[in-house]
């Protein structure tokens, strides 16, 4: 899972990177057949209808798969791996827990403003942003990426600051901190961590050949002051092959989630051309829903049954 080169890092030298920089970076974290078995167990490209599944969302040109850890194993066991509790357990001095994650896929454009992620809901309304330490793990999941991470330097030790601001706008970047701006070009396998209060964004682009993905998810020191922090998680049990009282509460097993999970999607939040091809996946699922609703209205019910039978009963014979 891990390359070398991120196993074989002292553990003191990624945590005193974070505290004293606000991150962490390793170009190459994890190995490419990791990634590659990773997206394997995501499908982009199909936006699931009245269907019971965990599946993708969209919002915007942007596409999520929010409950991970109910859909895909390889990221159930990045998410919970043991070099991950390690940089945990040294970096937090109280109680931690896993409070969002997500797979995530940009495509063809995008402006992401500056933000930092210490932010406090009701519900799914950001209503201010929060002290407790955190920390962001964003692995890069792509090759080719022309929007580099963006990081201020130094941000995370006065951005309380600017904590009634939801975004920073990039001429307020460019006016007051342009020298100060960091670009990480990352590549497939990339990894970066960092504190949650520190200002970042995923660089613009416009590129109509251009996909991004990524897998990140955050870990808050969750206070006594916040109960109910974080978002919702949805676990696949047959994935947890390392039952500790450690991981449960890590995963947040029994504690009280008020968050619901993000992005808040709906067709209202798809363009045109996600519209577009919606429809045509829809169109023959619903020719055979007018037929199987003209057949239920015109045959017995029983019959019907009867029909359902027959069929299963020849099916089981071969």
């Amino acid at each position: 899972m891990y390359t070398s080169q991120f196993n074989d890092m002292p553990l003191s030298e990624i945590i005193n990177s974070i505290k004293e920089q606000g991150y962490f970076f390793c170009e190459t974290a994890i190995t490419e057949q990791h990634v590659d078995q990773l997206l394997s167990e995501v499908d982009f490209n199909t936006i699931l209808v009245n269907n019971n599944d965990p599946g993708v969302v969209i919002s915007g040109t942007q596409r999520f798969l929010t409950h991970c850890l109910a859909k895909s194993k390889k990221a159930y066991d990045l998410i919970t791996s043991r070099r991950v509790l390690d940089i945990c357990n040294t970096y937090f001095t109280e109680r931690y827990q896993l409070t969002n994650h997500r797979f995530c896929q940009m495509r063809r454009t995008l402006h992401m403003p500056w933000h930092t992620d210490n932010n406090l809901q009701h519900g799914s309304q950001l209503v201010g942003k929060h002290p407790m330490p955190g920390l962001l793990f964003l692995f890069y999941l792509s090759e080719g990426n022309p929007s580099p991470f963006q990081y201020i330097k130094d941000s995370h030790t006065w951005s309380h600051k600017y904590d009634h601001e939801i975004y920073l706008s990039d001429r307020w970047v460019e006016t007051h901190h342009q020298n100060e701006v960091l670009n990480f070009n990352v590549s497939k396998g990339s990894l970066i961590i960092c504190d949650i209060h520190g200002i970042h964004r995923a660089a613009p682009f416009s590129d109509p050949r251009h996909v991004r993905n990524t897998l990140l998810f955050q870990v808050d020191q969750v206070g006594s002051h916040y109960i109910g922090h974080g978002e919702q998680n949805l676990v696949n049990t047959e994935f947890i092959d390392n039952f500790s009282p450690e991981i449960f509460d890590y995963l947040g097993f029994g504690v009280r989630r008020d968050y619901p999970a993000s992005p808040n999607s709906s067709a209202a939040t798809m363009t045109m051309h996600d519209l577009l091809n919606l429809q045509r996946q829809l169109l023959p699922l619903t020719l055979k829903a007018v037929v199987k609703n003209l057949v239920t209205t015109l045959l017995p019910a029983e019959l019907i049954v009867d029909l359902k039978r027959t069929i299963w009963t020849m099916k089981s014979k071969h």
